[in-house]
């Protein structure tokens, strides 16, 4: 099987492919400082010059409603020392007056080719606000050569018909979230509303089969020690994702975290709970290369704030991930924009703290 990282539609980040890399232990101890920038691109935005990196991704946070499940590892409700407020807590009130000011923001980037990740709370949350932004991203579709959703499936679930739109839009892939496949173990680290029929294994199953293969599925599995712990349940995992056609999967380690957040809730699980994907990454592959029975090493990609080995399992992609948002804080101190995000207030930030980096509002 061919990576699909192999020669993708629009590259970002920097693969290595295995054939060359001498030693995957040198870069193991680089992690994410191993991705090598390109010059930023200077860009005037509300009337102030900016640099940014080419094949950032750009983010309409996606908070039309509150989020329909509570994630004991919820990166939505950490609060850094230097916010002033979550994003998470200002749900998108007036959608006319959040679309226009979403068409400015992309009107005045125009010619810069982005990344869209849609992504936030749960975009499928409130399906006629997911339609305008497929609908509006049909309008720009010069601007994003690569789209990805990221999702709990929710949406997907109850009204069907988005799958056609993310269809139309030509997203390239939905991330889709899930833990375990046993429903109850899924059910202690997502902790879904129980009105949402996708808590179910079923249902669920029912949402990855919609998908594929009209609009690509990998599935997304934050390790933790309540769910996926060890490569034996790893190798579980990808055996029934394979049964499901799903082609690609991703196996996250819960991010590190520094000195940058506030203690509450999510910070003493994520704490408590953090498996090392860096052991099970030389449980796959020792150090001086040694590979496990059925697995085939593709290569390495690096980001700005993390760093994945990427493997081939009986067909599937499997992918290790391990991030830091000590790096991510570093790289938006630099001043030169990682990202984009817009926040339900109309500003257009470098970061995901509603606070940080304004670039300015697109309201007026």
């Amino acid at each position: 099987m061919t990576s699909s990282l192999a020669e993708p539609r629009f590259r970002p980040n920097q693969f290595r492919a295995a054939a060359s890399i001498d030693a995957v232990h040198e870069l193991r101890a680089g992690e994410w400082r191993t991705f090598e920038p390109k010059p930023p691109v200077e860009r005037v935005l509300r009337g102030k010059p900016w640099k940014l990196r080419p094949g950032l991704t750009f983010s309409p946070y996606a908070n039309p409603t509150r989020c329909n499940a509570h994630c004991s590892f919820c990166s939505e409700e950490l609060l850094r020392h230097d916010a002033d407020r979550l994003t998470a807590e200002t749900v998108i009130g007036d959608h006319d007056r959040y679309f226009a000011g979403l068409g400015r923001a992309w009107d005045e980037l125009r010619d810069f080719p982005m990344g869209l990740s849609l992504s936030g709370l749960e975009a499928t949350s409130h399906p006629e606000w997911m339609s305008r932004l497929l609908a509006l991203v049909e309008q720009h579709d010069a601007l994003f050569p690569h789209r990805v959703l990221y999702t709990n499936g929710s949406g997907l679930c109850t009204h069907p018909a988005l799958v056609d739109a993310l269809a139309r839009a030509r997203f390239d892939r939905v991330e889709l979230s899930r833990c375990h496949f046993d429903e109850a173990k899924n059910q202690r680290t997502m902790r879904f509303n129980r009105n949402e029929p996708v808590w179910r294994a079923h249902a669920f199953e029912e949402v990855v089969q919609r998908l594929e293969p009209r609009v690509p599925v990998k599935l997304s599995c934050i390790l933790n020690r309540e769910g996926v712990a060890t490569l034996d349940e790893m190798e579980r995992y990808v055996s029934r994702a394979r049964d499901l056609g799903v082609r690609s999967v991703v196996f996250r380690e819960l991010s590190a975290l520094g000195e940058a957040y506030r203690e509450n809730r999510e910070t003493r699980w994520i704490s408590l709970n953090r498996v090392s994907v860096r052991r099970l990454m030389e449980q796959i592959q020792s150090d001086d290369g040694v590979l496990r029975e059925g697995w085939h090493f593709v290569g390495v990609t690096s980001g700005y704030y993390y760093r994945n080995e990427v493997y081939v399992r009986h067909g599937v992609e499997v992918i290790l991930e391990a991030s830091s948002y000590v790096a991510h804080e570093e790289a938006v101190n630099s001043r030169i924009l990682q990202k984009l995000v817009f926040h339900s207030t109309g500003d257009l930030c470098g970061d995901w703290v509603p606070n940080a980096l304004v670039i300015g509002n697109y309201f007026a």
